[in-house]
């Protein structure tokens, strides 16, 4: 209390930090290491002669929830440092500075500042990690695909709040596409946009993606063999904002636009046609050799996370927004970008994402008022009113997305047990989705699925057979014991009878091969863990025994993206959530033949079946999404999961939130604070 004797009659305040000057791990705003707790709370408070004077003496900035930086020096070191933080209280004692008692909320985030600023909750464990907007198939999640769409929208927005499958004219950045030449030919016309260094956005931005995009194509999360660019001929320039791209044969025009051109994005060929950070900028990418030297830099680039908000080249920008900072642990804040052009200027005047390591994590800071969008985790469903009270409102949201367990055709452990279809039906009939909708989503947090074509939002693609609850655990067990397994009272099911025969175990099973399998998940997913300790015990009654085990999302999507460079060996079976299919139009080639993880073999008859999705005319267009679905659904290639509704929390404080049930997107740009 040695403060005492020099502040004379002036207000002063002691803070004890000593038990929360240190964090042992990333947790919301906070980095390991010193936590800066005490200076961060009188850092907001004091008047700017005392900023002036922390800036005299090197720091450059205030970055609210993450890092200052001086002298190469981290925030949190120095804030963390007692030095440090007996100079700043000498300060407010030399200064004569009057210090208003601090109450609880002002150590927490506003939902309606006078700044404007919204933060919105990144869903636990899964931050944004990758920028550059041509998505490879190990960084396609919704939080990177979000984030990217702030920046850089893409050729067409599918969906409005009053119909999923009609392009959105505010959102896109092209006019509709017209299709001519019996639709084997496709004319896009960009919109008078700028970028955010003052060029015009032009026909040559969107052909430097498609040259990208044909030298680089296998990197590509949506191409899947015979898709874009497989299916195109050639493109031209047609005046300065007009595209012709000429097709190899007619396709269905709703698949095209849906499921190819959506998926496009124009970027900025004046600024990132290069090799190299010093190198200058060319046309590189008109050749092969040149397109795939210009890719590598730019994705080298987008790996390096640490350098997001200091790289120029992701200052230049078209969309609503521009990034100001990017942290490591993925909180993220985004400014309005002053030279948009399109019709939806922001309202606010920051947005931010806010990484959480946990599901408890996020929904504590819902019900302290940290966030302005939050969302409720499944497990926490039945403290609805806690939330209400909190002073948000309750907003389901379903997502057109599939959920299963998928299954690793590849393993040399695995593979052949999976390989049956037999096993794979019993792996199925022993899921008891209504009851897991029931006691652990609270009958509100999610819906049955048994197939490949997404539930809600409700569609004409689904074939009558997918609607039927395959649950049955005495129809599991004879399906094992009817293929020459003897099944215990506990433990795996054992293999008696090897052979190919039609009541053996099958190719490749040896006898005695028990039924394990080792299953991993998302970790920091409450309703996951409690949906597989179910789907556990119930197997465990038929032999199937699962060795449950938790990994983060992003290492999860690493090993078993589908390609050749990242798909292991060492994984059986995989949960690692839905599968958004980004597109209201759900056809399979994007689940079976891309970077989605799932290695069934695909057979003449299945491509048959995919094929005729994507060129079927308006008319046939049901039929053959059904005829698909049908044939999936018999074949059940993967384990059918409960889907879950994103129940986000939305502060009373804000209005014109809409998150699109396609892509998940959220528009920020139409938001505005009370």
């Amino acid at each position: 209390m040695f403060l005492a004797d020099f502040v004379a009659d002036k207000p002063w305040v002691h803070l004890d930090i000593a038990g929360s000057c240190l964090a042992h791990e990333d947790s919301g705003y906070l980095v390991k290491g010193g936590t800066g707790f005490g200076v961060r709370t009188l850092l907001d408070p004091l008047p700017s002669t005392l900023r002036a004077l922390l800036s005299s003496v090197g720091h450059v900035q205030h970055e609210k929830g993450t890092r200052m930086k001086r002298a190469g020096q981290s925030w949190r070191r120095w804030t963390g440092s007692s030095a440090l933080s007996v100079a700043i209280i000498s300060m407010v004692a030399a200064l004569t500075v009057s210090i208003a008692p601090i109450s609880s909320a002002s150590t927490k985030r506003s939902t309606a500042s006078a700044s404007g600023t919204v933060s919105m909750a990144e869903t636990a464990s899964v931050a944004p990690n990758y920028l550059m907007p041509f998505v490879t198939g190990e960084n396609n999640s919704i939080a990177n695909t979000n984030l990217q769409f702030q920046l850089w929208p893409t050729l067409y927005t599918i969906g409005t709040p009053n119909n999923i499958n009609k392009i959105n004219p505010t959102l896109s950045i092209a006019e509709p596409p017209v299709y001519s030449d019996a639709d084997t030919q496709v004319s896009i016309t960009l919109k008078k946009y700028k970028w955010s260094d003052g060029a015009p956005l032009d026909a040559r931005d969107l052909t430097f993606f498609l040259n990208l995009l044909k030298a680089n194509k296998t990197s590509w999360a949506h191409h899947t063999p015979g898709t874009m660019p497989d299916n195109v001929i050639s493109w031209r320039t047609q005046g300065t904002q007009t595209v012709v791209i000429k097709l190899n044969h007619a396709y269905n025009p709703t698949w095209f636009t849906d499921n190819q051109l959506s998926f496009v994005v124009p970027l900025p060929q004046q600024a990132w046609d290069k090799e190299s950070a010093t190198g200058p900028v060319g046309t590189y990418d008109t050749t092969t050799a040149g397109a795939k030297a210009v890719f590598a830099f730019l994705q080298a680039q987008g790996k390096d996370v640490a350098s997001y908000s200091t790289n120029p080249l992701w200052q230049v920008v078209d969309g609503p927004w521009k990034l100001e900072q990017f942290t490591t642990n993925g909180f993220v804040t985004l400014v309005p970008n002053t030279s948009y052009s399109g019709p939806d200027k922001p309202h606010i005047s920051k947005f931010e994402l806010v990484p959480y390591t946990s599901a408890t994590a996020e929904f504590n800071a819902v019900l302290s008022g940290d966030v302005t969008i939050g969302y409720v985790p499944d497990n926490d469903l039945q403290e609805k009113d806690r939330v209400t009270g909190a002073g948000y409102k309750l907003t389901p949201a379903p997502l057109e997305e599939v959920n299963l367990i998928t299954l690793n055709y590849t393993s040399p452990v695995t593979g052949p047990l999976v390989k049956q279809l037999y096993i794979r039906q019993a792996l199925n009939d022993v899921s008891d989705q209504p009851a897991q909708v029931k006691a652990i989503l609270s009958g509100i947090g999610g819906f049955t699925d048994y197939g490949p074509v997404p539930p809600q939002p409700a569609n004409p693609f689904m074939a009558p057979i997918q609607k039927k609850n395959p649950f049955n655990e005495s129809a599991a067990r004879k399906l094992l014991t009817s293929h020459g397994w003897v099944v215990p009272s506990t433990g795996p099911a054992v293999c008696k009878r090897p052979g190919t025969g039609s009541s053996d175990c099958g190719a490749g099973i040896k006898r005695g091969k028990q039924l394990t399998f080792s299953l991993v998940y998302t970790s920091g997913t409450g309703y996951m863990t409690g949906v597989l300790a179910n789907y556990k015990s119930d197997a465990s009654r038929v032999g199937i025994v699962l060795d449950l085990q938790q990994q983060p999302f992003n290492s999860i999507v690493g090993d078993i993206c589908g390609t050749a460079t990242c798909d292991s060996p060492g994984w059986q079976l995989a949960d690692y959530g839905g599968n958004n299919f980004g597109s209201p139009y759900p056809e399979g080639s994007t689940m079976w033949q891309g970077h989605q993880g799932l290695d069934f073999p695909v057979s003449p008859t299945f491509q048959a079946l995919i094929t005729a999705t994507q060129t079927a005319d308006a008319a046939q267009t049901v039929k053959a999404m059904r005829a698909y679905d049908k044939w999936v659904v018999e074949n059940e290639p993967e384990v059918w999961q409960v889907v879950t509704n994103s129940v986000n929390a939305i502060s009373n404080k804000l209005k014109h939130v809409w998150m699109s049930p396609v892509t998940n997107n959220v528009y920020p740009e139409q938001f505005t604070l009370k």
